[in-house]
């Protein structure tokens, strides 16, 4: 009896300080979130991209591109100051984030969260053949 109660007391725990270490951005401000681009960690960044995501999606076009544009230069402000060995640390290690987070998800669900990978993108299927194959890379980009 005592083992039980101690096994749930040690699951309880567990889950309760998984749940608390997913990072919430749902109350930051969108230039909050364009602050944060490029400085988010690497383990927060899953919950960070799907926040962005569930925003735009919200966003007419011209105010997503607007959200992105900025985005993406804060991003590549901070990456200046990066060696090339911490810009790809740090892009494996997002990487490796998003492959955790997303390792349990139905592919209905990684494709609304946002996270959905690009497995083609930029790829040629032929070396020697120029052309993209967009055929199965998950996103609406044809």
């Amino acid at each position: 009896m005592k083992t039980n109660l101690f096994v749930s007391l040690v699951l309880s725990s567990a889950l309760s300080v998984s749940v608390l270490a997913a990072a919430d951005f749902s109350k930051n401000s969108n230039q909050s979130l364009i602050d944060m681009a490029g400085n988010v960690a690497p383990k927060d960044y899953p919950d960070y991209k799907m926040e962005v995501h569930k925003r735009m999606q919200k966003m007419t076009k011209e105010e997503a591109k607007d959200f992105k544009d900025k985005m993406r230069a804060q991003s590549q402000k901070v990456n200046d100051t990066r060696t090339l060995k911490e810009f790809r640390e740090r892009k494996e290690a997002i990487a490796q984030a998003i492959e955790e987070k997303t390792k349990n998800m139905t592919p209905e669900e990684l494709q609304k969260s946002g996270l959905a990978p690009h497995k083609n993108m930029g790829k040629a299927k032929d070396k020697k053949d120029k052309k993209r194959d967009w055929s199965d890379c998950g996103c609406s980009v044809k």
